[in-house]
């Protein structure tokens, strides 16, 4: 009885241990996947910003509401 459970508590380790290293697979590749996603919509965000910075620019008009049309 007592190899049973040596082996049962062997086993449940050894089921532990390849649990653990799933899970951090899992997790990692989870944060990575929503850095990626933050970056991207980051860079978008900028391009955008720049964009209308330069729309802005090229069309030559201003919010300043002293500067008369």
């Amino acid at each position: 009885m007592e190899r049973l459970g040596a082996a049962l508590g062997g086993l449940a380790f050894a089921v532990l241990i390849v649990g653990g290293f799933v899970a951090v697979r899992v997790l990692t590749r989870f944060f990575h996947s929503v850095v990626l996603l933050v970056e991207t919509l980051s860079l978008v965000a900028f391009a955008l910003l720049i964009g209308y910075v330069v729309y802005r620019i090229l069309l030559g008009s201003s919010d300043d509401p002293r500067r008369s049309r």
